[in-house]
């Protein structure tokens, strides 16, 4: 009997890649459509010389080109699905879900294939029904900080059912509630992949409000079992409506909070922090549970596996991640033994970047330096003879060594610290190896808000900041000269005077944005 073959876009995102696992394992051929947007190609690493897996990269915004000899089934997963980074392009993620949803429904048209659309509890919006079931039309805003998430999902199932009603195509649609398991990003904004990778690096939980808000979540496993019985059902058994599916085991935030700093066995302390301080959380749900009848009577299903259990998987397989943290490649004029402000921020500034692995490219400077050395936490690489003349070639000398070491430990972005010849090292690196860059200025204390108007206008800045994709200027700044700055969208000015931990938290916010912006370039 001739093997199915199942098409998966966002097949090297967390629950896509599970999902090609599955699948692989069940006897069917795979083929993984992923843009790389948020997926990650480690994900499905370990298939891509199995005879059965073919990885297509493509982002379903655009129609699909490539001809297959046959196509069974298609799982459409692609689509940003944590606030972080739904947010970071709104439009890309209302255009995933529609123009996705369709081209992916003009497929299954073409090859007669049966289509599962993965939607989302956020279609039930800040929910008025609780638990929420499919007949509840949902509570959202259209104008909301995840109003491009929530109301392309809404507009992707309208697509599928009028598809159905007008041209017979076979389609299932699925709303998900807060799966979770390993291979979850670190930094999704997700508040359990949150929690644990604070817990585990020792720093603060940080719980948005009071806690007292809920969440129902379902470890990946029980999805995947899930998945395959809806898809093995006609559309006469399942109809149009909707199968939520989720585990109804309802905890409270804070509750979640305490769960993971006791599985984790982490000395980390929970805080609150009111929503007022964090504008990008305004909208969150107060309460999201399923009710899965209808999954229950229809597929005979329930989620088996324990919350606590899942929970213990998943910080296991962060904490062996985290031994391949995320790799940055910066750049600066010199570090230690010499001595500046520059070398004073960003050695400050590592000590609290636990989640990343810092490598450092410098000219020598002096003789009598190591070319290699690691210094803290920071990985240092110095080039040069050891003397002065060494900074004026390490714009030429240094793009070269990084995309040298780029080969080996594939940076997720480029870092140039003041605008100097680190930093033009570092936006050709940029442009060669299609990384993001931030350019950081570490100024002390600056007098005059015209100071940094007419520094970053001189032709020399110019040059650098044009090509920078983020900037930080960080100094004891007035409350005019933040203004001033914030005038700029890439700009961001950070307050020195809040200390280096808060220069940190900023970096990696910037950081996180990055990672993101690396996989479209």
């Amino acid at each position: 009997m001739d093997k199915k073959t199942i098409l998966i876009t966002g097949g090297a995102g967390f629950i896509g890649s599970h999902l090609c696992d599955y699948l692989i394992k069940q006897g069917y051929k795979v083929i993984c459509v992923d843009s790389f947007f948020s997926g990650k190609k480690q994900n499905i690493a370990h298939l891509l010389n199995n005879k059965d897996f073919t990885l297509v990269k493509h982002n379903i915004m655009y129609p699909l080109k490539q001809k297959f000899e046959r196509i069974d089934h298609i799982y459409n997963l692609a689509c940003p699905a944590s606030p972080m980074q739904y947010q970071f392009d709104p439009v890309l993620t209302l255009r995933t879900s529609v123009d996705g949803t369709r081209n992916m429904l003009d497929l299954a048209r073409k090859y007669n294939a049966r289509m599962l659309q993965a939607s989302t509890s956020e279609v039930y919006g800040d929910p008025l029904q609780h638990p929420q079931n499919e007949k509840y039309f949902g509570n959202v805003d259209p104008l909301g900080k995840r109003s491009c998430y929530d109301e392309g999902k809404r507009a992707a199932e309208s697509l599928c059912k009028d598809y159905h009603e007008q041209y017979g195509v076979d389609i299932r649609i699925v709303r998900l509630f807060n799966i979770y398991g390993p291979r979850m990003m670190f930094n999704d904004g997700r508040v359990i992949s949150n929690f644990i990778l604070q817990a585990i690096l020792g720093e603060d939980i940080t719980v948005h409000g009071n806690g007292h808000q809920s969440r129902s979540f379902m470890y990946i496993n029980d999805l995947m079992s899930a998945f395959d019985k809806l898809m093995s059902l006609s559309f006469e058994d399942v109809g149009m409506l909707p199968v939520n599916m989720g585990n109804p085991d309802e905890r409270s935030i804070k509750q979640l909070a305490e769960d993971v700093k006791k599985v984790s066995t982490s000395d980390s302390k929970i805080v609150y922090i009111d929503y007022d301080s964090v504008p990008e959380r305004w909208g969150d749900p107060q309460q999201r549970c399923p009710d899965i009848l209808r999954a229950r009577t229809l597929l005979n299903w329930q989620p088996k596996i324990d919350f606590n259990q899942g929970l213990s998987k998943t910080i296991e397989d962060f904490k062996a991640r985290l031994g391949d943290k995320t790799k940055v490649i910066v750049f600066a004029p010199s570090y230690y033994p010499l001595e500046g402000p520059a070398e004073v921020a960003l050695k400050n500034i590592s000590e609290e970047l636990l989640g990343y692995e810092l490598h450092l490219i410098v000219a020598k400077m002096k003789s009598g330096l190591k070319s290699k050395e690691k210094i803290g936490k920071i990985t240092v690489y110095r080039l040069g003879a050891g003397n002065s003349f060494d900074k004026y070639l390490l714009p030429f000398t240094a793009p070269f060594k990084a995309l040298s070491l780029h080969k080996q430990h594939d940076y997720q972005l480029a870092w140039g610290i003041m605008a100097s010849y680190g930093s033009l090292a570092a936006v050709l690196f940029s442009l060669l190896s299609t990384r993001a860059l931030l350019v950081s200025l570490f100024e002390g204390k600056i007098d005059e808000t015209r100071y940094i108007r007419s520094k970053i206008l001189r032709p020399f800045y110019k040059l650098i900041f044009s090509r920078a994709h983020y900037m930080q200027v960080v100094g004891e700044l007035t409350q005019q000269q933040l203004a001033w700055l914030e005038d700029d969208k890439q700009t961001e000015g950070v307050d020195l005077e809040k200390g280096w931990g808060y220069v940190a938290k900023k970096t990696k916010e910037k950081f996180q944005e990055l990672e993101i912006l690396s996989s479209r370039l």
